[in-house]
C-alpha cells in the first residue's frame, strides 16, 4: 500500500470508528436492537463494570445485558465526546468520554458520566466493537426533574 492509500485508509478507518461509537449510542437510545446487534464482533466483550454486573461475552450475550439495561433503564440519552482514536492497520483503540441522561426504575431522571475504552477490529472490510470497558465516575439522581414538554416527555415519567 502507498503512503497515500495508508493515509487514506487510517482517515476512512477513524471515520468508520467514529461512526460505530455513534451507531452505539443510536442503538441504546432507540432502543434499536437490529443496529445494536450489528456492532460487534462476534467474540465481543462488552464490560460496563461493576455496578452493572459481569461482562457480557459474544454478540448474544451482548444483547441479553441490553435487555437487561433497557429493562431496568428503559429511557437514555447518549453522549459520547472527546474520542480520542488510534489507528492501527486493522485494529483500532479508542478513549472516549459519556455524558448520558437516563430515567431508571430505581432512581429515576439520572446523570451518567464515564470513559469508555474500547479496542475494534476491521472483520470482512467492516469495523465492530472487540472489547468495550465502561469506568463509571458518577451516577447522579437527578431528585425533582421532571419533564414538562416534548415528545418524550412521557416516557421520563416512569
Amino acid at each position: 500500500m502507498s503512503s497515500i492509500e495508508a493515509r487514506l485508509d487510517k482517515i476512512e478507518s477513524r471515520i468508520a470508528v467514529e461512526e460505530l461509537l455513534n451507531k452505539y449510542c443510536h442503538g441504546f437510545d432507540g432502543p434499536d436492537r437490529e443496529l445494536l446487534r450489528t456492532l460487534w464482533a462476534e467474540d465481543a466483550v462488552f464490560d460496563l463494570g461493576p455496578a452493572f454486573g459481569a461482562p457480557a461475552q459474544g454478540i448474544d450475550g451482548i444483547m441479553a445485558k441490553a435487555e437487561e439495561l433497557w429493562a431496568a433503564v428503559p429511557v437514555m440519552y447518549h453522549w459520547m465526546a472527546d474520542a480520542v482514536i488510534d489507528v492501527d492497520g486493522d485494529t483500532a483503540t479508542a478513549k472516549t468520554e459519556l455524558d448520558c441522561f437516563v430515567v431508571s426504575r430505581e432512581d429515576g431522571p439520572t446523570q451518567v458520566i464515564g470513559v469508555y475504552s474500547d479496542r475494534f477490529e476491521r472483520v470482512g472490510g467492516v469495523w465492530k466493537f472487540k472489547h468495550r470497558a465502561f469506568d463509571l465516575q458518577l451516577w447522579a439522581p437527578l431528585k425533582g426533574w421532571v419533564a414538562t414538554a416534548g415528545s418524550k416527555a412521557e416516557q421520563t415519567r416512569i
